[in-house]
């Protein structure tokens, strides 16, 4: 049963590009998930757990594929988490619709495709040490690796069910091309908002408003109990230990006693601190995973405990340009909406193009026979906003048009189609593209569907 769909090369089939392609790389599309910190798998989707191998083996995928390309990924391990969890989350879901819908690949379908995998193969013929290699190398096991490729085949018959009657129509095509190389000829206008400049007083409210989003030099808050063995005798000094350890464990309160003292309770950022030298060492290996740690000396035992990670600010001379920059931003994203708004009301009324810009002390730049392309590039329109000026009716006023540094408005006094020749030419390196971009689209929506009557419920401890 569909055996032969999507056969695959040895990246092809270890990206897993049916499920990999769709998925997107923004981590705050986890917040539409629930989480919880008790259940042992990466995630349960509707009741079903995923395993933290599946996980596992996505985030081995993810890493060697950004690595592949240059990318520098210790410090993207969130990132990758991320991504790793909607990718398995995306497949389980996927999976299941196929169980339901009666699509579910057969174990007999998985070891024919098994075995018809080239990068497994040696003079024609499957190589079994090739295989075992690949599964040492990727450590997993062959009845998981199975199991995964179930899934895969099963996802792929559900895809190429969905994928029936699916197709680019000539409309389609026609109105991107259009966009791209079409060419115009008339006048535009880029209305820009007045320059802001915030004043000292703005930037050091944003500054203590937003310290925590500063962060200079890194340290941990700690405390540091003694526990004197001279004093109390080893067996007491002993058992006194194991009680306050229990106690800083279950975040009880220590009271000062007899041979119990509290020696340090500070942020350390260094190791500038007054304190033995193997206490100093064992800091370094406190984190949230690993808060409380008993050091032992000759004359007193030693409990450490790890209360939070904290960031000394930077200065605010440090980061005032950050601030000015994020001011900025922030205020012209407001001037640009509140400007195309009173344009948008204007342009109702005004019809001279010429008055709009002496009004708002703009400049009108004539453009002849330019692709619509290249003024979008010029001026950051996006390909919506293009698509609305290929179909504008000559002599009339478009837009209002958002972008970057303002807004845009303009008058077409003349619309040339593409060349035929150029156009069949950009159909035949476009339509391949066009199709596998609406593919995604179709099967992301899939996905989201899905994902809206699903109960998802994400194991917490792999976001921390």
């Amino acid at each position: 049963m569909f055996i032969n769909i999507g056969k695959s090369k040895w990246m092809k089939l270890i990206l897993f590009i049916t499920t990999f392609a769709f998925v997107g790389t923004a981590f705050v599309a986890l917040i539409i998930y629930k989480f919880s910190g008790n259940i042992q798998g990466v995630a349960q989707v509707n009741g079903k757990d995923i395993p933290m191998a599946e996980f596992f083996y996505q985030v081995t995928l993810i890493t060697r594929q950004m690595e592949n390309q240059g990318i520098d990924t210790a410090p993207l391990k969130k990132q990758i988490y991320a991504d790793a969890i909607r990718n398995v989350i995306d497949q389980e879901l996927l999976f299941q619709e196929a169980q339901k819908e009666g699509l579910e690949a057969t174990k007999e379908e998985v070891k024919r495709y098994l075995l018809d995998i080239d990068a497994f193969k040696e003079n024609g013929k499957f190589s079994k040490s090739r295989y075992l290699a690949f599964l040492s190398q990727v450590n997993i096991t062959p009845s998981f690796f199975e199991e995964i490729l179930r899934k895969e085949l099963s996802i792929r018959h559900l895809l190429t069910i969905h994928k029936v009657g699916f197709y680019l129509s000539d409309d389609e095509i026609n109105t991107y091309i259009n966009k791209q190389i079409s060419k115009i000829t008339g006048e535009f206008v880029l209305i820009k908002p007045p320059e802001y400049r915030p004043t000292k007083k703005e930037i050091k409210e944003y500054y203590k408003k937003n310290i925590e989003k500063f962060s200079g030099k890194k340290g941990k808050l700690i405390v540091i109990y003694q526990i004197n063995i001279k004093e109390l005798g080893s067996e007491n000094a002993q058992k006194k230990a194991q009680q306050i350890y229990r106690k800083l464990k279950n975040n009880q309160q220590i009271s000062e006693e007899k041979g119990v003292k509290k020696i340090f309770e500070d942020v350390v950022y260094n190791d500038e601190i007054k304190i033995p030298e193997k206490l100093k060492k064992e800091i370094k290996n406190l984190s949230k995973d690993k808060r409380i740690l008993l050091v032992s000396e000759d004359d007193s035992y030693y409990l450490i405990k790890y209360k939070k990670d904290v960031s000394q600010p930077l200065p605010i001379e440090k980061v005032k340009d950050k601030i000015i920059s994020k001011l900025k931003k922030e205020k012209s994203e407001k001037s640009v909406q509140k400007l195309y708004k009173e344009i948008k009301d204007i342009i109702k009324q005004e019809k001279n193009l010429k008055n709009i810009a002496v009004n708002y002390r703009a400049k009108i730049k004539k453009i002849k026979a330019e692709t619509v392309q290249s003024v979008g590039t010029e001026y950051g329109i996006s390909q919506e906003d293009l698509g609305k000026i290929v179909k504008s009716k000559k002599g009339q006023i478009i837009g209002p048009f958002k972008t970057p540094s303002g807004i845009l408005i303009g008058k077409i006094s003349k619309i040339e189609p593409p060349e035929k020749e150029r156009k069949e030419e950009m159909e035949k390196l476009l339509k391949p593209i066009l199709l596998e971009t609406k593919y995604r689209t179709l099967v992301q929506m899939l996905i989201d569907k899905l994902k809206e009557s699903s109960e998802i419920i994400i194991n917490r401890r792999l976001l921390q």
